[in-house]
């Protein structure tokens, strides 16, 4: 038989539609629902399961799970596509976070000037003139709704990341990285912070946030080479173990014992200190590990809110920054009773997990293909039926296709 026969009779391996890690997006559902139920439903029998490791939380696993997602894709498209396409489908995806930030900006300048401006936790505005200056320029970020500045600050650092890790410069970037973490731990200027339209307005501390998105670049470049998920999966339980001893110190030691007057010092969120940098590396890792267990024994079906959520997490995230805006506006006005958080909780990430599946069911991968898509099919029925003549059909060149890429967790 020959070689080419043979492969065609070979039967295809099951896989995941895409070729996704299906337990990172788990993963990142986790965050997903992490991040709604502390906006809409804190200290809730909900929120709880997702909180109870002091100081990690779903905005740390974003943008830890983001840095992985980016390094492991774009690892790819550099190997096959060379950097300047990498660097295309960079700016391009910068740009759409941009947009999304942007939309959460102007949702906030128009509930604050519907005399809503309580929810949004930001300054006075005059007038629709100063709320889209400030929302263009990126000064206009709801509480709950600014992590996308972060996102694509720390994203641009891939410019210059993509090169040297191309050239095998890992340790180098590692060692930088520490060392920045370090520094911002003793000494924060200003411009180290982001900043937004309200009475505190630094936000972030880039130089401290930075430790949980460039080493994980570098963990997800590597991510086949350091056979990262084997890895886990062989010392899963050891993870684990460090992982509860770990939460177990931050709680009796840090939040309620003998050390909580160096909370500020050691767990503080704007700038990012140790116990939230160590808390993630063990938390999140030990999570993905129990999802690729889970996942080899259960159907993913069984998962598929998180799983779906995840897919989609920015649009996940951009819902939820609006929905906490919207909805205590036109849905329930607050306070909000425990039953009544925990139902919008639900609600919101129903809404997340709904958004999800219509975009699978309707075969939208890029929203901005959306319009181009709703002109060729109305220019299609147009047509006389039968078969049009012309050139044959080329593929697009330019633009590998999803199996092409054969990527995992390929939405950034």
């Amino acid at each position: 038989m020959s070689a080419n026969r043979a492969s065609a009779n070979r039967v295809p391996a099951k896989r995941s539609p895409g070729n996704r890690d299906l337990a990172i997006d788990a993963t990142r559902g986790v965050a997903i629902w992490s991040m709604v139920t502390a906006h809409f439903a804190t200290e809730s029998a909900l929120a709880a399961p997702t909180h109870s490791f002091n100081y990690v939380d779903g905005m740390s696993a974003f943008v830890m799970l983001s840095g992985i997602v980016l390094g492991l894709v774009y690892q790819r498209w550099v190997t096959r596509y060379g950097l300047r396409f990498a660097y295309i489908r960079l700016l391009k995806r910068i740009a759409v976070l941009y947009c999304c930030q942007l939309l959460i900006a102007l949702v906030a300048v128009a509930a604050a000037l519907a005399g809503h401006r309580w929810l949004t936790l930001l300054l006075p505005i005059d007038g629709w003139m100063q709320g889209i200056w400030l929302s263009v320029t990126m000064q206009y970020l709801p509480s709950g709704g600014n992590i996308l500045l972060l996102y694509m600050v720390l994203m641009a650092t891939a410019f210059a990341l993509f090169p040297m890790l191309q050239r095998g410069w890992w340790a180098p970037i590692l060692a930088a990285s520490l060392a920045l973490y370090v520094l911002s731990l003793f000494w924060s200027p200003d411009w180290f912070y982001l900043s937004a339209y309200q009475a505190a307005p630094h936000i972030q501390n880039v130089a401290g946030w930075q430790i949980m998105f460039i080493p994980s670049v570098v963990i997800g470049w590597n991510w086949t080479r350091w056979d990262v998920p084997e890895f886990i999966d062989r010392w899963l339980l050891v993870i684990i173990a460090v992982a509860v001893a770990v939460a177990l110190f931050f709680h009796y030691g840090i939040d309620t014992g003998p050390w909580a007057h160096l909370e500020p010092k050691l767990a503080d969120k704007l700038d990012f200190r140790p116990a939230r940098a160590i808390g993630a590396y063990l938390a999140i890792p030990a999570l993905y590990g129990v999802f690729r267990l889970l996942l080899r024994w259960w159907h993913h079906d069984w998962l598929r809110p998180l799983v779906m959520t995840g897919t989609r997490s920015l649009d996940s995230y951009v819902i939820q920054a609006i929905a906490l805006v919207v909805v205590p506006i036109h849905i329930a006005h607050r306070p909000w009773d425990d039953i009544t958080m925990q139902s919008v909780a639900l609600l919101v990430f129903g809404a997340c997990w709904a958004w999800a599946e219509f975009r699978h069911f309707m075969h939208i991968d890029k929203l901005h293909r959306v319009p181009g898509r709703i002109v060729r099919s109305l220019g299609d029925q147009r047509k006389p039926s039968g078969p049009a003549p012309g050139p044959a059909h080329r593929p697009d060149r330019e633009t590998p296709t999803g199996e092409q890429l054969h990527t995992t967790g390929a939405h950034v």
